[in-house]
């Protein structure tokens, strides 16, 4: 029984997934370019990550229910059911994650190769750190499609005060825990959380906000699955989505644990949670990292030069008037002065040499 009767018609799932997808899309692609990132790498990560999404997603769940003893044809796991095409029902978000990283590591190679001028590499953690930092915008809105599908819930509600949406929802005659909710609100803070750590003011080691999405979505998913009571994965006798959390818990202490060994070992500063006014060499990989090196279309704000052109009538000793453009450059912080005292030297310049070239024309006519 679907929770919400009235919308079972339309594929609210399908669209808030689509909708998901199309918030981190544009998200990233923003916020791509305060780490020194070219929009273009977004939309290349996509091309690349997103089917490999799809597939794992599918697969983590075909998987798990065929160890489950269900059995699956290939054209079942295409989404085909009787010669037509019924959508693909059972897609596991674990999985697609799975399938993210294996696009992330693709992308390492292909956009991280020797052939490519340095500046214009992009990593594996540098791609990761945007996108899982958008990722989790994207599970925020894709989770509300389970309340649609009357699908992830927990144990029986009791609490007349607490039977209603969404904290509760309405499945097979009674109330249930909405563990979607739960997990759709952990993820809504820790977006927040990480998309601080990406654009805030203070800077960590790249790979440092994937390593922090691990450990964070990786706690809250642990404790959410393990209250589920509908389509548990197992694997072993326990609980798959668990396992996999412990196991991405422990990745993202790894990484961390391992720029601090690794930094110790070089003799130089921690680079995590460093005020970006204060970055230099003496943190470890901070060279390595789009803040030292951003790719050559992008230009930090602090380094933008404003320049306004404009046409001044000037009219020179013997009466004639004509127009000469000026340069009027505006530049932030100290190259202020500098830069308007050679706006106004080019500006002489041209005024000159156009005045000289006005007055010769003048005499010719004149002697004429």
């Amino acid at each position: 029984m679907n929770s919400l009767a009235f919308i079972s018609s339309f594929n609210w799932y399908g669209l808030l997934m689509a909708t998901g997808i199309m918030l981190g899309v544009v998200g990233a692609y923003m916020a791509a370019k305060h780490h020194g990132l070219e929009g273009d790498v977004i939309i290349d990560m996509i091309i690349i990550c997103l089917p490999l999404a799809i597939i794992g997603a599918r697969v983590y769940h075909v998987v798990f229910d065929v160890i489950a003893g269900n059995s699956w044809t290939f054209a079942e796991f295409c989404g085909f059911s009787g010669g037509e095409f019924k959508g693909l029902a059972g897609l596991a978000i674990y999985g697609g994650l799975i399938g993210s990283i294996c696009g992330a590591v693709i992308f390492h190679f292909w956009k991280n190769r020797k052939s490519l001028p340095e500046n214009k590499r992009v990593s594996f953690w540098q791609i990761a750190d945007v996108g899982f930092t958008f990722i989790i915008l994207g599970q925020i809105v894709a989770r509300w499609g389970n309340f649609a599908n009357g699908e992830a819930y927990g144990e029986i509600v009791t609490n007349p005060a607490l039977q209603w949406a969404p904290i509760s929802m309405f499945v097979h005659g009674e109330w249930r825990a909405s563990i979607w909710f739960y997990e759709s609100l952990w993820n809504f803070v820790g977006f927040f959380i990480l998309l601080y750590l990406y654009l805030g003011r203070h800077k960590s080691f790249d790979g440092f906000v994937f390593a922090i999405y691990c450990i964070y979505y990786g706690i809250g998913r642990a404790w959410i699955e393990a209250i589920r009571v509908n389509d548990v994965l197992m694997i072993g006798g326990m609980r798959a989505s668990v396992v996999v959390s412990v196991l991405f818990i422990i990745a993202g202490v790894a990484i961390i644990a391992t720029h601090i060994i690794r930094a110790k070992k070089a003799g130089k500063k921690l680079f995590i949670f460093v005020d970006k006014k204060k970055l230099s060499s003496e943190y470890f990989d901070y060279e390595k990292t789009k803040l030292a090196n951003p790719m050559p279309d992008i230009t930090f704000f602090k380094d933008r030069k404003k320049v306004k052109n404009k046409e001044e009538v000037v009219v020179d000793n013997n009466g004639v008037a004509f127009k000469v453009k000026a340069a009027e450059a505006q530049a932030d912080g100290a190259d202020t002065e500098a830069t308007a005292d050679n706006a106004v030297e080019k500006q002489k310049h041209t005024k000159d040499v156009i005045q000289d070239a006005a007055e010769e024309v003048y005499e010719d006519k004149w002697d004429d």
